[in-house]
């Protein structure tokens, strides 16, 4: 996914200006004796704080029992029978297109994923079909366009985004909600027997692409698997189309690995014969970094590039574009590997699974493309979870050192920028959400600067900064132009993140620019009960994380209120800010939360039209030893990662109970003892120590 870049963030530090600029792959920090920022008096200032004007103040298919409030038709910009209508945003030429291409074809629905060849979260622009065609931008969601009718499947996090995205012949499909069909339900009863659709078996995970195959099928409509050059959407979108990326990649170092590769190969292996399996087939791009403690730079905000790996007995076959290999990196990797290193272009993968030998291959279905999948004969299919899952998800010592450091750093750097931010409202100064982005993500910049062991390097997501209204669209992203203004008396959601070469974080603060109301301070405490609900929980082992979804929640759905999405995801060490198998949602789960793993802690609450709230910190799954084992079974608890202070003015403190007062001082006392000493200026340190003074 693109993100926005800095464009001159320039901060005056220890009498030079510093400016940051931010391309698309990294940061190059400047220092110049004078600020270049128009408007700057002299460049001299012994504190941190922002150059003068820097950060912008700059359908008839229904069944009866299709609830309309879930499924909602977009034209105009009014209200009729249940179904809300906006204003389009995007041109239907794109889509219009492709349905001629469709027809010419022989199809007659064609269903058009986010995902690419690897199952991506964020993809790279090359793979960005269902934006193309849609234009909706949200990181997760499924286009269907039909002869007659166009519709968009997402989850509870982009109802809103999807709403603002879609333009007037698509029909937003709520995901999740009561009565909302799925994709094939969705099409089996929009089809006649006998219809054709279309889809592309590189891009749909085997598992429930043959799901929807059988259902599909029980209707009498038929799957027509698209080859290279067929897709409609790649024809229409020609040589417009974006190439596939070709960064670098660089080896990820061993004193935040924690292993060497050659070990994590000689785990894999053991995995692989105690199964029985002479090759593993790995598709996931954050498996085969970590794996073989490799990062790149293909996709924004993500450290992976693009390629496959094929882990033999006493072999490994990567397939990636030489290039993107230096003769460093290409040398560290033959010692890991051993002679039996082979590099194989990218697009090479499918052809070689039908060439490879008899032996067993293990497939993991849920992260494998179909085509993938199928190019390895059912016999000799091993279809089991990748080993490699939970080998990442549980880190190890040297990646848990990597990940609490940079989350101490990445506190400093929050503080830094919500002192600068709160200085400069008070002069009327605040700028609007794209500039808080920038200044959030320039901070992080300065506090973890280029060459040191824990430098940053990208943000690990595009900023959620969201003023009033725009805080309750929960995956907003404000404008480059245009976006909302931080007034005297705002409620304000951020979330962002960094990835760093020592770690990844991802943190949530809401927090008022005056006085909150009621209202704000009582959902805002709800909130924040059901945060330390969860992080103040022991639990069995083997307690999967679906389990403790309920803690965060208790306090909102005593009141009637609940929040639409998962409580906790998994994250990655310098790698993808979301991985599994690990997460706390009330989606039914059998995965246990293991020790060494991280998953964020995020309970919110949503008004739209007014305000959104998230509290977000990560949190590190560890043994609980100082209790007894009870029938075998130890327990666990949580280790929090983030340490940014809660703003204390949103509380409705008779809410509260003592222990939970406690809680927040204890918090409150660790973010000011551990990042205090980090902090580059007195009014970061003035402001941190305000705002973690004592409520007890």
């Amino acid at each position: 996914m693109v993100f926005r870049r800095i464009n001159q963030a320039a901060f005056l530090m220890g009498g030079v200006c510093v400016a940051s600029f931010l391309c698309r792959r990294s940061y190059v920090v400047m220092m110049p004796t004078l600020c270049p920022k128009s408007g700057c008096r002299g460049g001299i200032s012994m504190s941190l704080s922002l150059c003068c004007g820097v950060f912008g103040h700059s359908c008839s298919h229904w069944k009866n029992n299709f609830r309309l409030g879930n499924i909602m038709r977009l034209n105009g910009g009014s209200l009729e029978s249940g179904v809300e209508h906006i204003n389009s945003v995007r041109s239907e030429s794109n889509m219009e297109q492709v349905r001629n291409r469709m027809l010419e074809d022989g199809m007659d629905a064609l269903i058009v994923p986010t995902d690419d060849p690897h199952m991506s979260e964020y993809v790279a622009p090359y793979f960005s079909r269902r934006e193309f065609v849609s234009g909706f931008t949200g990181s997760a969601g499924t286009a269907v366009i039909t002869r007659t009718a166009a519709a968009l499947f997402t989850d509870g996090r982009y109802h809103s985004q999807a709403e603002r995205e879609l333009s007037a012949e698509w029909t937003l499909m709520r995901s999740g909600l009561e009565k909302v069909p799925t994709v094939q339900d969705w099409l089996a009863e929009s089809l006649p027997r006998g219809s054709v659709v279309g889809l592309d078996p590189q891009v749909h995970a085997a598992e429930p692409a043959q799901r929807m195959q059988r259902r599909l099928e029980e209707c009498g409509l038929s799957l027509k698997m698209l080859g290279p050059g067929e897709h409609p959407v790649d024809r229409v979108w020609g040589a417009a189309r974006p190439p596939l990326p070709a960064g670098p990649v660089r080896q990820h170092p061993i004193s935040h690995a924690g292993k060497t590769a050659r070990a994590k190969l000689e785990e894999v292996r053991a995995l692989m014969g105690a199964r029985g399996a002479g090759h593993l087939l790995l598709t996931a791009l954050d498996e085969v970094a970590w794996l073989l403690n490799l990062r790149g730079s293909d996709v924004a905000c993500n450290p992976v590039s693009l390629c496959f790996a094929v882990l033999g007995l006493d072999s490994l076959h990567l397939f990636m574009d030489g290039g993107k290999l230096s003769a460093g990196v290409a040398l560290q990797l033959q010692e890991d590997a051993g002679e039996a290193l082979s590099v194989r272009p990218y697009l090479h993968i499918e052809e070689f699974l039908r060439a490879l030998g008899p032996s067993r291959v293990w497939v993991d279905g849920r992260t494998a493309s179909l085509a993938l999948f199928l190019a390895v004969p059912e016999e000799r299919r091993l279809e089991q979870r990748s080993p490699v899952v939970l080998l990442k998800a549980c880190k190890n010592e040297g990646e848990l050192a990597g990940m609490r450091a940079c989350h101490l750093r990445d506190g400093a750097a929050v503080a830094e920028c919500l002192a600068g931010l709160e200085e400069d409202l008070a002069r009327g100064l605040g700028g609007d959400e794209a500039g808080l982005d920038r200044r959030v993500t320039a901070c992080r910049a300065l506090l973890s600067p280029p060459g040191s062991p824990g430098a940053f390097l990208e943000p690990s997501f595009p900023t959620i900064a969201g003023v009033a209204a725009n805080g309750a669209v929960i995956h907003y992203r404000a404008p480059e132009e245009g976006s909302a203004s931080l007034g005297p008396q705002d409620l304000v959601l951020l979330d962002s993140g960094g990835q760093y070469l020592d770690g990844t974080t991802d943190v949530t603060r809401t927090f008022h620019t005056g006085e909150p109301s009621p209202r704000q301070k009582e959902m805002f405490t709800r909130v924040l009960k059901g945060h330390m609900a969860l992080d103040r929980a022991v639990f069995p082992a083997g307690t999967p994380g679906c389990l403790l979804d309920s803690l965060a929640r208790t306090a909102l759905w005593e009141v009637g209120l609940n929040y639409p999405h998962g409580t906790g995801h998994g994250v990655g060490a310098a790698l993808n800010v979301h991985e599994g198998p690990q997460r706390i949602s009330p989606l039914p789960d059998s995965q246990p939360l293991l020790p060494g793993m991280v998953v964020s802690n995020e309970p919110g609450f949503y008004e739209p039209g007014a305000f959104g709230i998230r509290i977000e910190n990560l949190l590190e799954v560890v043994q609980e030893d100082r209790l007894d084992t009870f029938q075998g079974r130890g327990f666990l608890g949580f280790r929090r990662l983030t340490h940014i202070p809660i703003q204390k003015k949103l509380l409705q403190r008779d809410l509260l109970t003592h222990t939970e007062l406690a809680w927040l001082d204890s918090y409150h006392k660790q973010v000011w003892d551990r990042v205090g000493p980090l902090l580059k200026t007195d009014r970061a340190r003035r402001w941190l120590r305000d705002a973690t003074d004592p409520l007890l």
